[in-house]
């Protein structure tokens, strides 16, 4: 099936698609010198191909991501479904094309166990749509969310997502899209997966075994992990996308994350193992922040310059600019 003749489908809604109230916003962006004279040296200084995803840039408008991708030194961007349903799939894909901006993965589908307001066949459903979706988009991946538990048991839920998971990934692997199982944190096991660890996420991929389904990483969730370091070596083949942002605490809630290099998380070096591993996929930048979302826009771009900074070497230009922010 080629994926350009993929007709385009509408995303249902649900609560793993839910965030805050989108506005256009004000402020200055980086001015365009100080662009021009880095963006080139950050993009070329390393072989790390880093994304943006939409979540960090949340109240910014889909083409302003877009346009300014390039500029702050990214390869790509991370798209969130909510914002391209509010523009349409067929036009954020031209202005994709047009800015010559790849994309590295698309949120969210899942929600598999009946949580959400989905039933099982909703969610296959859903999960169709968004690979048509990524495919017209030119999205690499599809992040995959399981659900929590609802009531079920832990072995039930096992069950219910690798059979999704089966049911779509033939469907993923035509189309040229790879399904990412997301692990999270277990703050986060009461609305969005009972998969909170490398170990739980890795028997599952095992179970489905196809070729099209892999993991996603984020070191928000798995910086925790016992022996991380060895594990990254482990899991590098399987992983589509890393995702990264920051803490300077533990989790309290879904949305206190900072920009990398601001908080305790090992971003750098989990980077740097990810490299080492043969790792050749996005590192996408995740923000999911109150705090950051109710920042300017031109606040909120000197944070994502310096953390492309950040993670491609150059902690001076960070720490730096991280004082005038």
């Amino acid at each position: 099936m080629n994926r350009n003749t993929v007709s385009q489908k509408k995303s249902k809604s649900s609560s793993l698609h839910e965030g805050p109230d989108l506005h256009q916003g004000t402020g200055n962006l980086l001015s365009s010198q100080t662009v021009i004279d880095s963006r080139n040296e950050l993009r070329q200084s390393t072989r790390i191909k880093l994304s943006m995803n939409q979540m960090t840039t949340m109240r910014w408008p889909l083409f302003d991501e877009i346009s300014q991708i390039h500029d702050m030194g990214l390869d790509a961007i991370g798209l969130w479904r909510p914002k391209v349903a509010g523009v349409g799939v067929d036009v954020t894909a031209e202005h994709l094309r047009d800015a010559g901006v790849a994309v590295s993965s698309l949120s969210f589908v899942g929600g598999f166990t009946g949580r959400h307001g989905f039933s099982y066949d909703d969610a296959i459903a859903d999960g169709r749509d968004a690979i048509a979706d990524a495919a017209d988009l030119g999205a690499e991946n599809v992040i995959v969310v399981g659900g929590p538990r609802n009531f079920h048991t832990v072995r039930h839920c096992r069950r219910i997502v690798v059979s999704a998971l089966e049911e779509l990934a033939e469907r993923a692997w035509l189309m040229g899209v790879r399904l990412l199982l997301l692990p999270m944190h277990s703050f986060f096991s009461p609305s969005w997966t009972f998969l909170n660890t490398l170990d739980d996420a890795i028997e599952l991929l095992d179970q489905v075994g196809h070729p099209s389904v892999g993991l996603a990483f984020d070191t928000y969730h798995l910086w925790r992990e016992p022996r991380l370091f060895d594990r990254i070596t482990e899991i590098a083949s399987i992983t589509g996308v890393v995702q990264v942002s920051d803490a300077n605490r533990f989790t309290q809630t879904d949305s206190d994350r900072m920009f990398p290099g601001l908080g305790m998380i090992p971003n750098s070096e989990i980077v740097k193992a990810f490299l080492r591993s043969g790792f050749d996929g996005y590192f996408d930048i995740q923000v999911w922040s109150d705090e950051e979302w109710s920042k300017s826009r031109d606040e909120v771009t000197k944070l994502c310059f310096n953390s492309v900074s950040f993670l491609r070497g150059r902690r001076d230009v960070t720490s730096a600019t991280s004082k005038n922010v």
